[in-house]
């Protein structure tokens, strides 16, 4: 048996040789000049470019002490925007590339990974891609705006509709077709409609067998009126047909041809400042026409929320209190989950930084009720602050991705403080979230969580810095028990000037339903980091190390997130 020989072709370094060019200039404006449409516009170049070595575990058979399988994952992202008063071009380009991805053994060749699906996605690389991944023109008149291209749209609070960026976990699905706003004295209207252009290539997670989606039509128009007595009012609506996996062959723009799948509309009224508080209240209704949304019912289903807020501010405390009513509101995101992105979402009145498995069952629960309030006291206005929250929910779903057989009542106080005097700073937050069942014989899961930051000045221009953050979760009895575990999260930073950060992190899990291997022992991990910052447009990071795998969630939405073990630097240029 031959030893493996690793394949890096000149095509394959040829296709990033353009993008790792740029990184040696960090991101620039550029004034234009001329006679013509784009006379005095200015360019403005933004690059992300990250560069990752990934340490794979697995181990090829016969050669049990090689990192075979190890590879080098390089990604860049470019965004260019040509803009001048009433006009603005933008284009992002994407592109990745596998390194050390293939090996010859007994003069066979064999690919470790497959970067993308070849019958759906035309590269003339195996190991390479580059995407065009959004790209718009926004023209501006009196009264007017018109953007072609991609696009966002987020309706009230996003129950009907929301189209938006989410980077906290990777994800940017846009809309590709247009939007038309029109403002006219006290009216506001919104009008958009296209094909979801979800993202190809991920910035911070691997790309492995990426495949271009089956693109699902959303339409969607909202009127505001902010003259209305003392009220603001909206009213909005959205439609949408979903594509399914037979549509994969077919042009995607067949969607304005197949009949509508479900279609949102909604109210919404703002009052500030009656009687001292700020209010807000929405009511929405999503009816379900297609058999899948609809659990096979040929009269549909109909879904409805109801959501609403008040901000009160006497003396030197803040009152804000939140509630929300919803049955069948999730399933507007069947179709779309799968690619990791939602069409629209309730806000959920939870602490998301701590959501486990469990705890995202009630973010994505289709039968829950709730209320939030939080109280934050100034005791020292700008400088100490504490507050306490306090979320009660009503979750009566079964179904989806919840453990419990019995509806249960979720009780959540939070309570923390904020400390700022010049550069020394506290942030502390801690709570106990109980589940209590219906069932008694079925018991309660529990959560206790704290995190917190620390930032201390060290000497003349240099600092320390501390984040933490642990949480235990105890399980109640369960068909397919889980066991209970520890989480904690930590890092440690040294501020050198303005320039220099060097991160020791720390990351520690016995939780069963993580997917990686800590790099120090199975449950401990632990990585470097040195950051450098030679302008404030540009930031380098050097990283080495390995962290835990796990749910994240941001906006409403939950992404389970795969861990990684190896080395990464990243060059980031803004202007």
């Amino acid at each position: 048996m031959n030893i493996p020989r690793f394949v890096s072709p000149a095509l394959r370094l040829a296709s990033v040789a353009g993008a790792l060019a740029m990184v040696g200039a960090p991101a620039y404006a550029l004034d234009l000049w001329g006679t013509g449409t784009l006379a005095s516009s200015t360019l403005t170049v933004l690059n992300d470019l990250e560069v990752r070595y990934w340490q794979v575990p697995e181990r090829l058979e016969g050669f049990e002490d090689r990192n075979v399988l190890n590879y080098v994952e390089q990604v860049n992202r470019i965004n260019l925007l040509l803009s001048k008063p009433g006009l603005s071009i933008g284009l992002q380009v994407d592109q990745v590339a596998l390194f050390a991805n293939r090996y010859y053994l007994d003069d066979e060749l064999f690919h470790e990974r497959v970067l993308y699906d070849p019958n759906q996605i035309i590269s003339p690389w195996d190991d390479a891609l580059v995407v065009s991944e959004k790209m718009f023109l926004t023209k501006s008149w009196d009264g007017v705006e018109v953007t072609v291209g991609d696009v966002y749209g987020s309706f009230g609070r996003g129950i009907a509709l929301n189209i938006v960026k989410n980077t906290d976990i990777d994800v940017d699905t846009s809309l590709r077709g247009a939007r038309v706003k029109v403002s006219s004295g006290d009216i506001d209207i919104t009008a958009l409609s296209g094909l979801t252009n979800v993202q190809q290539i991920s910035q911070d997670n691997p790309n492995q067998g990426i495949e271009r989606g089956v693109a699902d039509m959303v339409s969607g128009m909202q009127i505001a009126h902010y003259g209305l007595g003392p009220f603001q009012g909206t009213a909005h609506g959205a439609m949408f047909t979903f594509g399914r996996v037979e549509d994969q062959d077919r042009e995607a723009i067949g969607r304005y041809d197949q009949a509508v799948d479900a279609a949102s509309a909604g109210v919404g009224l703002t009052l500030l400042g009656a009687a001292g508080v700020d209010w807000y209240v929405e009511g929405d209704i999503i009816r379900y026409f297609a058999a899948e949304l609809a659990d096979g019912d040929e009269d549909g289903l109909l879904g409805h929320a109801v959501y609403g807020s008040a901000s009160a501010y006497p003396g030197k405390t803040t009152v804000f209190v939140e509630a929300k009513h919803t049955v069948d509101t999730e399933r507007l995101n069947l179709f779309t989950a799968g690619e990791n992105y939602e069409v629209a979402s309730v806000p959920t009145l939870e602490y998301e930084r701590v959501i486990t498995e469990d705890g995202s069952a009630a973010i994505n629960s289709n039968d829950v009720s709730g209320v939030r309030v939080r109280v934050d006291y100034a005791a020292n206005p700008g400088v100490f602050v504490p507050y306490l929250a306090v979320t009660g929910l009503r979750d009566r779903d079964l179904g989806g991705l919840h453990f419990n057989q019995s509806p249960e009542t979720v009780v959540h106080p939070v309570g923390g403080l904020q400390w700022f005097e010049g550069e020394r700073v506290v942030q502390l937050n801690t709570g106990f979230r109980q589940d209590r069942r219906d069932d008694t014989a079925a018991g309660s899961d529990r959560l206790a969580h704290l995190d917190g930051e620390l930032h201390v000045p060290v000497g003349h221009g240099n600092a320390i810095e501390l984040a933490l953050g642990v949480k235990s979760f105890w399980w109640g009895n369960n068909p397919a028990q889980q066991a209970d575990f520890l989480e904690m999260e930590n890092a440690l930073v040294w501020h050198h000037g303005e320039q220099w950060q060097f991160v020791l992190y720390q990351d520690w899990s016995n939780n069963p339903l993580v997917t990686s291997d800590g790099n120090l022992g199975e449950q401990l991990y632990g990585a470097l980091e040195v950051k450098y910052e030679p302008r404030s447009n540009t930031e380098m990071r050097l990283f080495y190390g390995a962290y835990k795998a796990g749910i994240r969630c941001s906006g409403g939405q939950c992404r389970q997130l795969p861990g990684f073990e190896g080395a990464r630097f990243a060059w980031t240029s803004r202007f």
